[in-house]
């Protein structure tokens, strides 16, 4: 089972991405008090970061480096 769930995430990169963002703003001790909104927003910036750097090759950029940043950004505008 655990197999097929890495195989399923690793094989579809926006769910990762997702996973990825939520788990930051986490860390970051982020919640807005509406959660519905919150996840809304992370799904929104997840689609954005994948657009961005749909080009991008992730063995030349560190993929971890690039979404922290790219999600603390966004975490600093919504604080704003």
């Amino acid at each position: 089972m655990m197999d097929y769930i890495t195989e399923t995430v690793e094989g579809n990169k926006l769910l990762e991405t997702l996973a990825d963002i939520a788990y930051i703003a986490g860390q970051r001790g982020f919640f807005s008090g509406d959660s519905r909104e919150d996840i809304a927003e992370f799904i929104s910036w997840a689609k954005e970061f994948e657009a961005l750097n749909e080009d991008t090759d992730w063995d030349e950029t560190d993929y971890q480096q690039a979404l922290e940043a790219f999600t603390d950004n966004k975490l600093r505008i919504g604080l704003a």
